[in-house]
């Protein structure tokens, strides 16, 4: 039986550090939409050095799209959304290293359920077949995994993000320089 290449990754991606030592990640792979609306925008490897290898940037990945759903959660409070807990689904969800890397950028729990069907489950829980969305929630959705954060890495993961925070704007002129020429 063939093993899921993105177990071996993250195998080899738990091996690394918290922070990777430095590098991060902008996983700009397609332009960026949240929050920055930039087609320009790429992905980048920062602060690399000869220390680093394959592992730290594995795991930089990880964390570089957790940081950039960061984003997203961060302007979900901005709006005074309280967000006591993140479900995680889909591939990402698999991954028990992501989701504790998502629990700890985030401070607060991160799990799964025994849904892997969202929309179709919502529109089931909305037929009306329970008195109420809430009921049908408590009734149907069970938590099947959890991670809480670490505390040691909240605090190393938010002095990360403040740096990551600033690598857009600091990068944002010269994505538009390199994608013009590419395109001459």
């Amino acid at each position: 039986m063939e093993v899921d290449p993105y177990v071996l990754m993250g195998e080899e991606a738990e091996k690394a550090q918290p922070g990777c030592e430095g590098l991060i990640y902008l996983p700009y792979l397609m332009g960026e939409r949240t929050p920055h609306l930039d087609p320009y925008g790429k992905g980048v490897f920062f602060g690399i050095s000869a220390r680093h290898n394959k592992r730290d940037m594995l795991r930089s990945v990880m964390e570089g799209v957790g940081y950039s759903l960061k984003d997203g959660l961060e302007i979900i409070k901005e709006m005074d959304i309280d967000a006591k807990e993140v479900r995680a689904s889909g591939g990402g969800g698999k991954s028990p290293l992501w989701r504790q890397i998502q629990a700890d950028l985030y401070n607060c729990e991160v799990i799964t359920t025994n849904s892997t069907e969202g929309p179709a489950l919502g529109v089931a829980i909305l037929a009306g077949v329970y008195p109420s969305v809430a009921a049908a929630c408590e009734r149907v959705i069970k938590t099947v995994t959890s991670q809480k954060p670490i505390n040691q890495n909240i605090e190393l993961y938010n002095k990360y993000y403040e740096v990551y925070k600033k690598l857009y704007p600091a990068l944002k002129d010269q994505f538009k320089v390199v994608a013009e020429i590419i395109s001459k």
